[in-house]
């Protein structure tokens, strides 16, 4: 968790405050998100959108589609399967364009990085951050090979009849 943030003024006047002017629900979610209790100086980390809804008081439809208006005007990505939202240019604005190699926060940044949940924007955001802050470990998200067998034990019998089979069901 974050205890402080840096929201510069200039958000309002920037690309993404002149692009959703007048859509209400897409400036608090992204004010939420630079600022949000759950937030970290890589503006990189777990988010159900739930989240959003509750702290915002946005029911979640509008939670939804103000987090997916924001992503569409590159403020952020978000990753519906992890449930990982990543604000594209705050770790820039929170920590530096780069970062010396001798720097505590490079330990950070990395540990950071280390503990977020398998996605699909790992390997994005090393590749616009890694050099900038000397991060060592590419994490990529890879689905298994191939399936993984799992063998069940019976403890008990059971009697099992069998049902008349049903049509399956297109949907």
């Amino acid at each position: 968790m974050s205890y402080y943030s840096k929201l510069s003024p200039r958000f309002w006047t920037g690309d993404t405050g002149r692009a959703i002017r007048g859509d209400l629900e897409a400036q608090v979610v992204a004010t939420y998100l630079v600022t949000s209790p759950h937030a970290n100086m890589l503006g990189y980390y777990y988010l159900p959108i739930a989240y959003i809804s509750t702290d915002t008081g946005i029911p979640i439809e509008g939670a939804s589609k103000a987090l997916q208006r924001l992503c569409d005007e590159q403020y952020c990505r978000y990753d519906k399967a992890s449930e990982v939202v990543w604000i594209i240019e705050m770790a820039r604005i929170q920590i530096g364009d780069s970062l010396e190699k001798k720097d505590k926060r490079v330990i950070a940044v990395a540990k950071e990085y280390a503990s977020l949940p398998n996605n699909l924007l790992l390997q994005e955001f090393f590749n616009s951050y890694g050099v900038a802050y000397h991060m060592q470990v590419r994490r990529g998200f890879e689905a298994p090979s191939k399936p993984v067998a799992v063998t069940v034990a019976a403890t008990t019998a059971v009697a099992v009849t069998a049902a008349p089979a049903e049509k399956p069901s297109p949907w």
